[in-house]
């Protein structure tokens, strides 16, 4: 194990200290205030958020700057509240949470084939787990590993507390697939780049992006209902979970096609969701994996989807 590792987690654990120390109210706002400050210090992923705004948003440099500094701001609230325990009991949900759409989430779940949840990195997702453990019974989510082991494990405990059950996803289909047997919910966020074995490419504000195809092929194997699903800020500071209606996939002859067709759709709702709260989206992330002198990888022709 690196030493770099434990060093950084004992970090990580001394800053959780001080935001628990904070009032909520007053931990909020440094948490705004230190994404800020990581706006102003972290260069390349700030870099990465005003190439991605102006690629997809069409945004001058000169408007990307200030835009991305509002991103960071969110994304430090979403750690802050992240790591206050009680602002996931469902007391708070109750209480702070209003919700939309929720008889799609209920008669999804009255088909008795599990419920895939389609979501993203937008608004505070995390509060989406326990929203969606209040309205649809046991939730577990799909998640990639940090990559330092300790923060992993810190989370991954953290939301089972909460009541979230986890599972990584590498070679997580089987786990999946027995929790859709059970009629419980799946959690999927689809807007991260994915490697070339798990992925096609399918638009994203108009730009080809490495999407994961393992949604699409679930739920056309097992007629599974995807409900798109997002939990985003209202201007007064409490949030809105939305739940959409279930989207309804085509199943031709040709599985490699309808899971292109699926994942594509997929993706369109996504870039809805993003248009509509810019500012609360993960543009820190290289979803497109682009640098200044083109794209890293070209995917290799011919590659067959295993279903």
């Amino acid at each position: 194990m690196k030493l770099r590792y434990f060093v950084e987690y004992i970090l990580f654990r001394l800053l959780i200290w001080f935001i628990r120390s904070l009032s909520p109210s007053t931990s909020v706002k440094a948490g705004r205030l230190l994404g800020k400050l990581a706006s102003k210090v972290d260069r390349k992923h700030r870099q990465i958020a005003v190439d991605n705004l102006s690629m997809a948003l069409g945004m001058k440099e000169e408007e990307a700057i200030p835009f991305a500094s509002l991103v960071f701001e969110n994304l430090g609230q979403t750690f802050v509240e992240f790591m206050q325990p009680g602002r996931y009991g469902r007391t708070y949900v109750l209480d702070n949470v209003q919700v939309e759409g929720l008889e799609h989430i209920k008669e999804a779940g009255n088909k008795g084939k599990g419920v895939l949840v389609l979501a993203a990195h937008i608004g505070n997702w995390e509060l989406l787990g326990s929203a969606l453990r209040e309205h649809s019974g046991p939730v577990t989510v799909v998640y990639k590993k940090a990559k330092n082991p300790f923060v992993t494990e810190f989370i991954r405990a953290a939301r089972k507390r909460r009541g979230i059950d986890t599972i990584p996803h590498r070679n997580s289909a089987r786990k999946i697939l027995a929790l859709l047997k059970k009629n419980e919910t799946v959690g999927i966020l689809l807007d991260q780049y994915a490697t070339n074995k798990d992925a096609i490419k399918a638009d994203f504000f108009g730009i080809p992006a490495e999407t994961n195809y393992g949604l699409a092929l679930i739920a056309l194997k097992t007629g599974a209902p995807v409900v798109p699903a997002f939990m985003v800020r209202d201007e007064s500071g409490r949030y809105r979970c939305v739940y959409e209606k279930a989207i309804e996939l085509d199943k031709g002859d040709d599985l490699q096609e309808d899971i292109k067709e699926a994942t594509s759709r997929f993706n369109e709702i996504l870039e809805r969701a993003v248009r509509r709260y810019p500012e609360q989206w993960f543009w820190v992330h290289n979803r497109w994996k682009v640098k200044k002198y083109g794209r890293k990888k070209r995917r290799k022709k011919g590659r067959r989807i295993r279903g």
